[in-house]
């Protein structure tokens, strides 16, 4: 009779990250939330949530038994006693932050990628994305239902701007003060069947925790002890800076009769407050918090990833005719996976950056002087302009016309430079250089990035 092999042991990580306050801890210092219903109050997060408790008991699964006798599967971090999803104890994490001025586009940007890629990873790079806790992700599938699974496709809809309160935040009790915590939306990244690395799914799948913070958290002062909701920053694998044009009056004025969006029409009579906040004031203190709270000397680069993500280039593409506009991806003979085109991206970087040092060379020169490795990508969350709804006054899309563009791109090259293994990319046109060979934008320093499969050894 054949042996049949053991199952699979579930392995836990020696050590986690809370997404939330960001503090570095065992798993077996962790504390496990009650399930009894008179379990309620706890010292830090107030009456109305479960108690936080260190277990004594555990049931034959190994979940914590509270001290009414119920089962309790939930696990919390043992400095702000926030939830922390399981996936977190088991998959390794990255960080990503997308910041930039009130307005810019970063909620619409964000529903419209993680949409993208919920629908193309499976089939295209045979990558699943799925909510580490669905209960975190809720507002994004609020913004992804309103805009893609709209029960009334021609209707008008607008994505609410992200406030400096509200669901996206928590109030926790430290010590006689209460402070202000972000609530990061989390996803895992695995490989499905078909893909090339399926074998090492354990080393290579990662739990991303994604940070979208309101443009007024940027400000200068902004940051505080009792409101350190931007602290994210510091351990973030890759920035991602989103940058408006048509907040810019000087693009505005290098689109003239090149752009029917209304988006660039003259704001001199308009008074919202947000036409009045340089983005390149945003830029500068994000990056003194990076360096403040990263240990960086002023003159010291930044070794991570900067990517500058340049919003809404439906209103304008015209000033750039000559960039392709197809996926920057291509398949390889013999591979179920499709492979990131490095050449177009670098390509396509250089032409906007070049763009934007010609029309707002300040915001260019902040971000040089600051990232090692930088990027410049442009997307469209909605691929159309917006319309003016005549009964609010306000600026909507009409979910039938919704044609993201390129709004995928900026999180699939993430992954290749800080989860190897996950997403394939190549030199596909340049002669000179060996396949998979990564030359940095910048200080051009090398990385090798396998075209779909990860070190023969299970490196990821």
């Amino acid at each position: 009779m054949p042996l049949t092999p053991p199952p699979d042991r579930l392995t836990i990580l020696t050590e986690s990250t809370c997404p939330h306050c960001w503090h570095r801890f065992a798993p077996e210092d962790s504390l496990w939330i009650s399930e009894h219903p008179d379990l309620m109050g706890d010292p830090k997060l107030g009456d109305m949530q479960a108690r936080r408790f260190l277990p004594s008991r555990f049931s034959p699964e190994g979940d914590a038994i509270d001290s009414e006798g119920y089962r309790t599967t939930r696990l919390a971090c043992p400095n702000c006693h926030l939830e922390v999803p399981r996936p977190l104890f088991q998959i390794p994490a990255l960080f990503y932050s997308i910041l930039g001025a009130p307005a810019c586009g970063k909620s619409y940007f964000l529903a419209s990628m993680t949409w993208q890629l919920r629908q193309m990873l499976p089939s295209r790079f045979s990558l699943a994305l799925n909510d580490a806790d669905a209960s975190v992700n809720a507002r994004l599938h609020e913004y992804e239902e309103q805009q893609f699974l709209n029960s009334d496709p021609d209707q008008l809809v607008a994505i609410a701007k992200t406030e400096t309160q509200g669901d996206l935040y928590d109030q926790v009790r430290m010590g006689d003060h209460s402070i202000t915590l972000p609530r990061p939306f989390m996803f895992t990244v695995q490989p499905t069947e078909r893909h090339p690395n399926h074998h090492l799914s354990k080393a290579i799948s990662r739990v991303i925790c994604l940070y979208d913070n309101a443009g007024e958290s940027f400000l200068p002062g902004a940051d505080s002890v009792s409101s350190p909701v931007t602290r994210h920053l510091a351990l973030s694998e890759c920035l991602f800076f989103c940058f408006d044009p048509t907040q810019d009056p000087r693009f505005r004025r290098a689109c003239q009769g090149k752009s029917d969006d209304p988006q660039m029409k003259n704001r001199a009579n308009r008074l919202d407050r947000e036409a009045s906040i340089r983005q390149d004031t945003i830029l500068l203190e994000a990056i003194q918090r990076v360096r403040r709270h990263a240990g960086l000397r002023e003159d010291q680069p930044h070794q991570r990833p900067m990517i500058i993500v340049v919003t809404k280039w439906d209103s304008w593409r015209n000033l750039l005719p000559d960039v392709a506009q197809t996926d920057p991806y291509f398949d390889l003979k013999h591979q179920p996976s499709r492979t990131l085109d490095l050449d177009r991206i670098r390509e396509t970087s250089a032409k906007v950056e070049e763009l934007l040092h010609s029309l707002c060379p300040e915001v260019v020169a902040a971000a040089q002087g600051f990232a090692s490795d930088l990027t410049f990508i442009p997307v469209s969350a909605t691929g159309v302009s917006p319309e003016l709804d005549p009964r609010t006054g306000s600026l909507g899309i009409r979910p039938r016309d919704m044609r993201p563009f390129w709004v995928e791109v900026p999180m699939l090259y993430a992954l290749t430079l800080s989860a190897r293994g996950l997403v394939g990319a190549q030199y596909r046109k340049s002669a000179n250089r060996q396949p998979g060979e990564i030359r940095h934008h910048k200080h051009e320093k090398k990385t090798t990035i396998a075209d779909g499969r990860a070190n023969a050894n299970g490196d990821p």
